[in-house]
């Protein structure tokens, strides 16, 4: 079991353990862990994927407990992080209205912006973001109450 906490720590715990005490922690968040995101995209079931609220995105071997990638994401506070279950793909929101999608490796592949339309505002401030388990269809869920679905062509579904 891995719990990302408020002081920007990762706790990992062993459920098979009769003791409530972590055992073992990733430290190299600076704030509050907005997600955790195991990986299967590569069959490498050591990888995680965390993101705090200032906006960066650690990818970890959970074997040496370090992490391997850090993306930095947003320069704004990060609302939501998450990643692909089969394809090499993290997706990041933010409070500022911007989505932004990233491969494992740390480059920006593409960045959704707000824009108006004749309905108005088509992203509020992202609360959260979800992959589809098999295709490459992306919703983004924002404050205002407005769910978009973004194919990999980069249009909204």
């Amino acid at each position: 079991l891995v719990a990302g906490c408020g002081d920007g720590a990762i706790r990992i715990f062993d459920t098979r353990a009769t003791s409530t005490t972590a055992v073992g922690a990733l430290s190299e968040h600076q704030g509050y862990i907005v997600n955790l995101h195991l990986a299967r995209a590569t069959g490498d079931l050591n990888r995680l994927i965390s993101g705090s609220v200032h906006g960066d995105v650690k990818i970890w071997d959970v074997r040496m407990r370090a992490s391997v990638t850090t993306i930095e994401a947003h320069n704004e506070t990060m609302t939501a992080v998450t990643a692909h279950g089969y394809a090499p793909l993290v997706a990041t929101g933010s409070q500022n209205q911007f989505v932004k999608l990233f491969n494992v490796k740390g480059e920006l592949l593409n960045t959704i912006r707000y824009h108006d339309g004749f309905l108005g505002q088509r992203i509020g401030p992202v609360s959260c973001l979800a992959f589809h388990p098999l295709k490459l269809l992306l919703a983004v869920g924002a404050t205002d109450s407005i769910v978009s679905v973004y194919s990999a062509e980069g249009e909204v579904v």
